[in-house]
């Protein structure tokens, strides 16, 4: 009888560190599936680049990655830039994991790994921002300032709170974009908090901010926060929390295959962000790649 291997990548600090706790049952559940389980052990978001390099990644059936989206998102750019076109599937355990939220994977770890190990595959897309590549989001202003700036272990320990708490200490003395927006339909300059181009529905913890994204629809949402009074923010981001924001008047929103975002103030440095890490800097130029991914998504029913 051949052999089959599934290889599994996991960080054991990610989120609330508990995933060590459930290595074990991973390895059984695969093991009563006749497969050997191969083990990566990482520490952070990194390239992964070594690790498939130093490796024969042709053996394996399937690729799983328990950590946070920042490992995720390392672990498909590695993938994609390798041409490694093996079933990916995602554990969530990191602090937000609205990449797994968005394929509509089951929070709790134990049902993961039994819905992963029905093994039923599906492309997506996958975005591309300059030379990067994102599976859920990537975006620049505040928010994404406080996803970088946020203390960790905070972030671990309080999860979307945690972001909340930092925003509203920043907001204050936050200097607004004033940002260029094109597509091949229109071009739009505005001034605005913050931006983020999504390819699934959530980020942040705010699962409902592009309620009509998909993740094989072959575009992306872009949704931005005009500048405007400081009282009015509370009823964009209870619009927001909702998921009826879309059509508000201190919302932008374009659904589009293709975006590019320019900074109009040159002495002002906008941070941005991919799926929760440091992303490039601008002018921005973002595209969807359709069907570029194979991943593991839950059974349907």
């Amino acid at each position: 009888m051949n052999k089959r291997f599934v290889f599994l990548l996991y960080n054991p600090v990610a989120g609330n560190k508990s995933f060590p706790n459930h290595l074990d049952y991973f390895i059984e559940v695969f093991q009563n599936k006749g497969y050997e389980v191969h083990l990566f052990r990482t520490s952070s978001a990194e390239d992964f680049s070594n690790v498939f390099e130093n490796r024969d990644v042709s053996i394996y059936e399937a690729i799983f990655i328990a950590g946070g989206d920042g490992s995720v998102n390392a672990l498909v750019n590695s993938m994609i830039k390798l041409n490694i076109d093996i079933p990916l599937g995602i554990i969530p355990a990191g602090t937000m994991n609205d990449i797994c939220y968005n394929i509509g994977m089951p929070m709790d770890i134990r049902q993961v790994i039994e819905s992963l190990s029905v093994l039923q595959t599906e492309y997506v897309d996958v975005g591309l921002v300059n030379d990067q590549y994102f599976l859920n989001v990537c975006g620049g202003g505040l928010f994404m300032e406080i996803s970088q700036n946020t203390d960790r272990q905070l972030k671990n320990v309080m999860g979307r709170v945690a972001y909340y708490l930092t925003g509203i200490q920043q907001l204050p003395n936050f200097k607004k974009l004033n940002l260029k927006i094109s597509t091949e339909e229109q071009v739009i300059e505005d001034e605005f908090y913050f931006f983020i181009v999504m390819n699934g529905r959530g980020a942040g913890g705010f699962h409902k901010l592009a309620p009509e994204a998909m993740m094989n629809d072959g575009k992306l949402d872009l949704i931005a926060i005009k500048v405007c009074p400081l009282n009015e923010l509370s009823v964009v981001f209870a619009k927001i929390l909702r998921g009826n924001h879309l059509s508000y008047k201190n919302i932008l929103h374009i659904q589009s295959d293709h975006f590019s975002i320019e900074n109009m103030e040159e002495d002002y440095h906008v941070i941005t962000d991919i799926d929760g890490e440091e992303g490039p800097n601008m002018p921005l130029n973002l595209q969807i790649l359709s069907r570029k991914l194979k991943m593991i998504l839950p059974p349907k029913n």
